[in-house]
Formats: C-alpha cells, structure tokens, sequence
C-alpha cells in the first residue's frame, strides 16, 4: 500500500514528525525483520540526500573512501550538521553507515541504551536470522544474503549476524568517516528530546564508548551532557516484549530434546510470527525456519506452484482472499496427492516430547489467517497451518491462568509473545510536545502515516559514491570509476564467471599478442529497486592489478547496454578509427559509469534465455564482454564463432551442474527480475559507423530461464 511512494519529499514524510527535523524509523511499520529495518533507514539516507536536507562531499572525493582514515582529513574546517541516531541496532547502525558511505556532511552521535552495539541480538544462538524467507514463495527468498550494498549479510544464527555486521562496520564504514566526527554512548539514561530555538535539544547520562566496537573508553564512568541537533533521527526499533515473558531473543532450549522427562506440556500465548515460530520450534523435530519449508517442499512442485499462486492472490489484497478457506481447498484440488505426501513426512517429524497449546485471542482458528486480527507472515500460516491438519497442537482462546492450572504447567513451560508496546519507548524519550505531534501525525489512518515500505527506494550503484544521484553524471576521476557503483556479488558467481573468462582470455593471449592489453570480463543482469543493471561478475582477465569485480552500470548503457537492448552480439567494425568509437561510444554515455578508456576494438556477446520462456526472469540473462587497445586487432566470424561455442558449453554446463546438484551452492533466481522480455532493438543511428549486429553466429543461449546468481545455500535435502 506504501509502493506508490517514490518521490524524496513523499519517503521523508512517512518518516518526519510534523514541525522539526525528527524523523521515527519503522517503529509503525508493518514488517518487522532485520532486514525490513535496515532498508528503511539507507531510504531514510536517500530520501535526506535527495531531498537536500542533508549535504554531502564531491564526487572526487570518493576514492577517500579506499584510502586509510589518517590520508583523508580534512584541512579546510566545513559546517557539518549535527545529526543524533537514538538506537544503535541494525536500523540505527545502518543508518549511520549510509550517511557515511555516501559522504554526507555530518556529526554523528549514536545513543544506545543498553551496553553495546546491536545489544538485542549479541549471544543469540538459539535464533535464526534469514533475509529473505518471510517472503516466501516469491522468487529470491531462498536467497541467503541481503544484498544490501551497506552492512550487508547473510543467513545465520543472530548472533553471527551481528559479528558479519560488525565486522562491516569496523573495517568499512568508520575508516571512511572522515571528520572523525562520530561518537558513541552507550548504557543511556535520562535521554531526553525536546525542542530548542534551533533543531532540537538532547539530554542524556551515558558512557562515552569507541565509536569502532563499542568497547570501553580510557576515561569510563557515565558523564551527564546536553546538546543541541540538528536532525534527530529515533530509530528504536519495535520496543520489549511486554508482559512476564523471556525476551524473544534470549537463549532457550525449546528446539532440543528434553533429557529428563520424556515428555512435557507448554502453553504457548500469543498470533505473532514469534509466537508461531516458537510453537512450531517446540512440535517439529529439526526446525529451522529457513530450512524446513524446502524441506517439506521439495520433489512437490505442483503443491508450491499452487501454494505461489494463492500467494499472487494474497499479497494482491490479503483482506479478501480467505486464506484459511483457500487452504481447506487444497486438499480436494489437483495437488492433494502431494499435499497428503507432504502431511505424512510432517507427521513423522513430529516431536514426542511436547505438547503444546496455542492460547490466542481469537475464538476461532481461521480468524488466524486473517491480516485483521494478526501479522503472521504468509510462510508461519502455511506452516501453521499443516501443523493443524497434522494435529501437532490445541488452540484455544480459554483464560490463560485456567489453562496453567487445568494442565498443570509449570512456569519454564510458559512461553508468552504478547507483543511490544511500541508507543511506551517513545513517550518515555520525547517531550510531552514532541509526542503529541508523533499522536497528532499517527492519528487513526490506516495504514500508519508514520509506517515506511520495506521496498529499495535507490538507486543501483548509488551507495558507491558521494552525493545525490545527479552526482553520478558529473565527470569523476578514474580512480574513482574503477571501485564505484558495487553491489553485493556471490563469491560463488565471482568464482564461475571468472573461471570462464580467464580461460577465454587464455585462447585469445596467441593472436592478440603481448605488447597491447586486452580485457574480458563478463556481467550479470540484475534488479536493484526498479533499476535495470549489467553487474561486473568478476575481474578484467588477463589478471590486471586492480578489482573491478562487482561494479554496475545502466543496463542501457555502452557497448553491453546494446547487446542487452538489442540481444545480438555487437562488436565494433574492422578498422574503425579510434575517434569514431570513441564517439559512437559516448553517445551510448558510457561516461555515466565507466572510466575514460581508449580502445580500438569492443565485442558484447548477451546471453539469451529461450524465445518461447515466457515468463522470463530477464532479456538477457548476462553478457560477455572483450576488448581491446592494440592496433589492427579484430574478432572475426570464424573466431567469434569459436568464442561461442565455449559460451554455449559454458551455460549447458552450468545448467546440466544444476540438475546433478551443486552440494551448498545453489542458483536463486532473483526478487524482482521475472517479467516478459521486451521487444529487441534496432542498433542506434548514431552508432552504425562504428559498431554493428553479428546476426550469425547467433548469441548463446540457454535452455531454461536462467539468472546467474551462484551463492551458497544451508539448504541440504
């Protein structure tokens, strides 16, 4: 309901506090993963940049961002606005890592209430963290990473995810702040906001830390201070579970065996995905909540093509589907088969030390499934679900203390997830002005004014250089170019496509020569937001010093751009002048992303997905790219033919590797990039002097719809 928001103006004012620069970070909002937070707050970032409330350094200086922090300071004194994130958790910390990958101008002070960093989840190993899952069964959501270009990580218990984190924040984000102006206080108390003549005033009593890992500083104690901000930024996440109940994220044993009494009874409260994640922990043996739909799912594609389908329906308008209605139906469909399978292989996965029951508001368990009266994810309903028909539990709506003494449950035997009291943290940090204007903005709309979409609102590349988005047209140095623009690329992709390309470059060394370089590499095709990109999957072969592995570009763009519109080889024409393809490649702006080169031949070979594939997961699934700067050098029909049969070998034999299985490396297709494929296009007049379409031999092509997107996988069946 939020993804029509686009504009910088539209996202800021689903963040923003009427009258002040005080912006509430998904607090409201309706989705409530790690991930979901980490993309509100880079939004927030890009909305605050776009939107020219916050300003940032040049776009030459964003090579200060691989140069040691002691290269980078600054000689010239320059205004910074003073910036205070309360809450250093993902969204919070990823927050401040997107003000400062992109340059921006500012000081930076984070507050966090507990004793660390990411204070929730440090020592979480009872619970995992997956990026994507919630989201299924759309496409990417067995992805393992996030793919996010800042704090990126991937799927694991929580308490290594903070480690990944951290890690990225160590090494990546606070070398590249410049100013040195970042602290961190850490164990606040009495942290107070309310309004000044000018921004905002902050009170608060807290421990000075080092802004690296918060660890300790020399000087400890707590110390008693006041400042003034000029934005001020809550991002206190979704508050404490509220009632007599153990943390969500503290450790517990509810997914071991007992090894005492062979059997023991729970009473699990609450129709949150945390009460039905650990409901469905305490009844199937080996859940992991990543893994277990996979593993209920696989060898049953007619059960999870139908399962998509309800999916389509209900993401469409979850109000009016019937979920619980639609599920019952199921069983007398075309699938009921592997829907009866899929039963019996839960059934004997039931575990035979617990009983559990459900104790929910609702009086009937079909009003379970309706987005009224819970937010369980689409996944949890499925699973709940099949753990109903399976008679894994008892629901019931029965007075909760009746049921611990008609049961006889002892108290370690209580799990209660009754929520969080999201407004309570909020009242408690903001003036008694402040706060009425957060109830004034919130007011009785649905949905929430103050809650944000969990959709990419940037740009692709645009976490790898300084400045707004227009910045990227400006003329950059080459320095710069050559490690810009990057997005998250799987080792594993990395691996193969480079595999490839050294071996290509190989059988081109011979009639190329030693006195003139050449280059091959080859690209990707992916979707960042709405953003059609070509991605660099590995380095330029022969090997040359420096790493342009994971760079993106328009995928309109340059000579790649044309092989992805056109879905033909293009290569430049024999005994072209330099001049003329240098000037038939600027008319293709190859400026916008690339570096300043001089070649005297270029060759882009797309690899196509099959014409008649239609529901394609792109047009062009990537394309191989060569080059080259020697005189008289030239790729003609008979040798590109050559290079295209190794292409073909190469894709049937990725194909054929996916059948015969690949171990923990998998091929996901990617969130976002199913579509039809468009019409080709004409090669452009301005460009015919210099390049032409190589018709025959024809592009590779693969067998299947094809992504390349090789990363590695917990899935093991």
């Amino acid at each position: 309901m939020l993804d029509h928001i686009n504009t910088p103006e539209e996202i800021l004012h689903t963040y923003k506090v009427p009258g002040r620069h005080l912006y509430i970070v998904g607090t409201f909002a309706s989705g409530v993963t790690v991930l979901s937070q980490q993309v509100r707050a880079l939004n927030l970032v890009y909305a605050l940049i776009e939107g020219g409330c916050v300003s940032c350094r040049e776009p030459s200086e964003s090579a200060a961002l691989e140069r040691p922090a002691d290269e980078t300071a600054a000689d010239v004194p320059e205004t910074l606005k003073k910036v205070a994130i309360i809450g250093a958790g993902f969204s919070g910390l990823t927050l401040a890592a997107g003000l400062i990958k992109k340059g921006a101008k500012v000081d930076l002070t984070l507050f966090e209430q507990r004793d660390t960093l990411l204070p929730l989840q440090q020592g979480s190993d009872s619970r995992w963290l997956h990026p994507h899952i919630y989201d299924w069964p759309a496409e990417g959501s067995e992805a393992n990473a996030a793919m996010l270009p800042v704090l990126n990580w991937t799927a694991a218990r929580a308490s290594d995810v903070v480690v990944q984190l951290l890690a990225g924040w160590k090494h990546e984000i606070v070398p590249a702040q410049r100013q040195k102006k970042l602290r961190l206080y850490c164990n606040t108390r009495h942290l107070q906001v309310h309004e000044a003549r000018e921004g905002l005033q902050v009170e608060w009593v807290g421990e000075a830390r080092n802004e690296v890992d918060g660890t300790a500083a020399h000087n400890g104690g707590a110390t008693g201070e006041s400042d003034r901000f000029d934005i001020v930024v809550l991002t206190v996440g979704f508050g404490i579970e509220h009632g007599e109940t153990t943390s969500y994220w503290r450790n517990e044993i509810f997914g071991q065996p007992h090894l005492d009494e062979p059997r023991r009874t729970y009473l699990v409260v609450g129709q949150g995905d945390g009460a039905m994640i650990d409901l469905l922990r305490l009844r199937i043996s080996q859940y992991r909540q990543d893994r277990i739909l996979g593993e209920l799912f696989q060898k049953k594609p007619a059960l999870k093509d139908a399962i998509k389908e309800l999916y389509k329906d209900y993401a469409e308008d979850p109000h009016k589907i019937g979920l619980f209605d639609r599920f019952e139906k199921l069983s007398g469909s075309a699938v009921s088969a592997e829907l009866d399978t899929l039963k019996k292989e839960l059934k004997s996965r039931l575990r035979r030390d617990t009983d559990v029951i459900l104790r929910t508001r609702v009086r009937n368990f079909a009003e379970l499934f309706e987005p009224a009266n819970t937010r369980i994810s689409f996944q949890n309903k499925v699973l709940v679900y099949l753990l109903y028909k399976c008679g894994g539990f008892y629901p019931t709506h029965q007075d909760e203390d009746k049921l611990i003494k008609d049961y006889t449950i002892p108290p370690g035997q209580v799990v209660r997830r009754y929520g969080t009291k999201r407004e309570e943290h909020l009242e408690s940090i903001l003036s008694e002005k402040l706060y009425a204007a957060v109830k004034t903005r919130r007011g009785c709309a649905i949905p929430d004014p103050l809650s944000q979409s969990e959709k990419l609102r940037w740009q692709g590349g645009y976490f790898g250089f300084f400045g707004p988005a227009r910045n990227a047209e400006k003329t950059q140095s080459n320095e710069v170019r050559k490690t810009w623009r990057r997005e998250y690329l799987p080792g594993p992709t990395a691996l193969v496509a480079g595999g490839f390309c050294a071996g290509l470059a190989g059988s081109l060394r011979a009639k190329h020569g030693q006195d003139a370089q050449f280059r091959v590499t080859f690209h990707r095709a992916i979707l960042i937001g709405t953003d059609e990109l070509l991605q660099q999957c590995c380095d330029y072969f022969p090997a040359i010093e420096e790493s342009t592995a994971a760079r993106t570009f328009p995928a309109r763009n340059a000579t790649i751009g044309l092989a992805y519109r056109c879905r033909t080889i293009v290569r430049s024409l024999r005994g072209v002048p330099e001049d003329l393809l240098s000037t038939a490649m600027t008319s293709q702006h190859v400026g916008e992303a690339s570096r300043a080169e001089t070649w005297t031949f270029v060759l882009a070979i797309p690899i196509l997905e099959p014409e008649n594939c239609f529901t394609k997961p792109s047009p062009v699934a990537g394309v191989l790219y060569v080059d080259s700067n020697a005189e008289g050098f030239f790729i003609d029909d008979e040798e590109l033919g050559r290079i295209r049969t190794m292409t073909q070998e190469f894709l049937d034999g990725l194909e054929n590797a996916q059948k015969l299985g690949l171990d923990r490396i998998r091929n996901i297709a990617l969130t976002g990039l199913s579509r039809d494929a468009p019409a080709r296009d004409e090669l452009p007049e301005k460009v015919t002097g210099a390049l032409e379409l190589v018709a025959d031999p024809p592009a590779p092509t693969t067998q299947h719809a094809f992504q390349f997107n090789f990363d590695y996988s917990d899935f093991v069946f």
